[in-house]
């Protein structure tokens, strides 16, 4: 699946997305207080801890949230069905991904031990025992988050967005 994003006048973000069925989505998210889009931490971190059932795994898969508009491309006919039936299905880890991202919007200037730390913290919230996340995992994460920040707010408003790819993860799980 590839996503643009875009920056919006108001330092909003818009994620323009095309799944692999063709079917191209517009993510409108509300983040003007946040340094890097929320959507987009989701996306880098998600990928980066190898989180497959959070936001963008079900957008992957074929779930559809209020900020998600449909903007081209052919549906299922049972869409709606597909839809709650990959939200159910993630449910767990759409919560823990909510978590995990607020964790790495609030660790984008730490090394990936600490970071690595605060998340076992948070996922100590709702699990026991440490979070399935490595220090390396960590890491990525956190530098390709300050590389997302630096290249975030090198963006023009009428600048061609920033490119990402969320890969196929059919079959795996964090």
């Amino acid at each position: 699946m590839e996503v643009e994003f875009r920056r919006r006048a108001d330092d909003g973000s818009v994620a323009e997305i095309v799944r692999a069925d063709g079917v191209h989505l517009r993510m409108r998210s509300y983040d003007v207080t946040n340094e890097v889009p929320h959507d987009a931490v989701h996306l880098i971190g998600e990928r980066a801890l190898g989180i497959t059932d959070g936001l963008w795994g079900s957008i992957a898969a074929g779930a559809l949230f209020a900020s998600v508009e449909v903007v081209a491309g052919r549906q299922r006919h049972d869409r709606r069905r597909r839809s709650d039936e990959v939200r159910r299905r993630h449910d767990a880890w759409l919560r823990q991904a909510e978590v995990v991202v607020g964790t790495l919007q609030n660790c984008l200037d730490r090394d990936g031990a600490a970071t690595h730390r605060e998340l076992d913290r948070a996922w100590g919230i709702t699990h026991t025992g440490r979070s399935p996340f490595t220090v390396e995992q960590a890491e990525r994460a956190v530098r390709e988050l300050r590389r997302l920040r630096t290249d975030w707010w090198a963006l023009g408003v009428d600048a061609p967005g920033l490119r990402f790819t969320w890969p196929e993860t059919r079959g795996r799980r964090a």
